[in-house]
């Protein structure tokens, strides 16, 4: 009875954790969206000190995928810890059974981890931020008073103009054909 019963808290448990990670990466998914990233590979994780470094760690089978690893941190019951929501990468690094150190195993099951230093990871969301304001930066507008003579106007141009898609080498025309 007692073992029913504890089997029973345990897949509660797992229940539980996998809805909360999804409720992690749901909050990341706009992010996700504007990287153009489908399927990410998510695994939020506590950063924690390790000879007087901050680390996060990650399981062999989840580095072994060899893709980018994007995680938030969070509290061992997968609390975000960041008011923020950060969003992280780690760039995928084929000689991290060289580059990085290995945990103890842990006392329950044995597994190793990767520690990963979080000053190698990328702030996904500084970064886009970034390129937002680079691809926001004001262009020269032709005098909105005066014309361009049309000679001016490249087969490129009438093209961009007809489709309706920025191909355009003029960035003032590109911008234009966006809005």
């Amino acid at each position: 009875m007692i073992n029913k019963r504890k089997i029973k808290q345990q897949q509660n448990e797992v229940m539980q954790k996998r809805l909360k990670i999804e409720q992690l990466q749901e909050h990341h998914k706009e992010t996700f969206r504007k990287l153009q990233i489908v399927e990410p590979l998510f695994f939020p994780k506590m950063a924690y000190n390790s000879e007087s470094v901050t680390v996060v760690s990650f399981f062999p089978s989840e580095i072994e995928k060899g893709q980018d690893i994007y995680t938030e941190f969070v509290s061992r019951n997968y609390d975000s810890e960041d008011e923020n929501r950060t969003l992280y990468k780690w760039t995928f690094n084929p000689d991290y059974k060289k580059d990085y150190k290995i945990a103890e195993p842990h006392q329950a099951h044995q597994s190793i981890r990767y520690l990963i230093p979080i000053s190698e990871l990328i702030n996904v969301n500084k970064q886009l931020s970034e390129e937002i304001l680079q691809s926001e930066q004001v262009f020269d507008l032709p005098d909105p008073d005066s014309d361009l003579p049309i000679d001016q106007l490249t087969i490129r141009d009438f093209a961009a103009i007809m489709t309706g898609k920025p191909v355009s080498q003029k960035q003032w025309l590109n911008e234009i054909i966006k809005k």
